[in-house]
């Protein structure tokens, strides 16, 4: 069965994760929004965090809801993840 992904804004069944997805695909897709969403936080701190607060409210708010969707994301593929290897364990034991 697929697993409903919930990280959208949408209360709708918007995204599923295919239950024949790899372990190593849903791995790779991790480790791609974690780049992405480090990328992303890397510039609200330090010097480049200087031009993040001077984007107006709404485009920070914007900014960080992003990231926060990216992070609900990884945590919802990193379920998925240990679920998968769970499940691939029980089958070669």
């Amino acid at each position: 069965m697929n697993t409903r992904m919930t990280f959208p804004s949408t209360p709708d069944a918007l995204y599923y994760l295919d239950s024949h997805a790899a372990a190593v695909a849903i791995a790779d897709q991790l480790s791609a929004r974690q780049s992405q969403l480090q990328a992303l936080l890397a510039m609200t701190s330090g010097e480049a965090g200087e031009a993040f607060r001077r984007l107006s409210d709404e485009h920070q708010d914007n900014y960080l809801w992003a990231c926060k969707m990216l992070a609900r994301e990884a945590q919802e593929l990193t379920d998925a993840l240990q679920a998968r290897w769970q499940t691939e364990g029980r089958a070669e034991a």
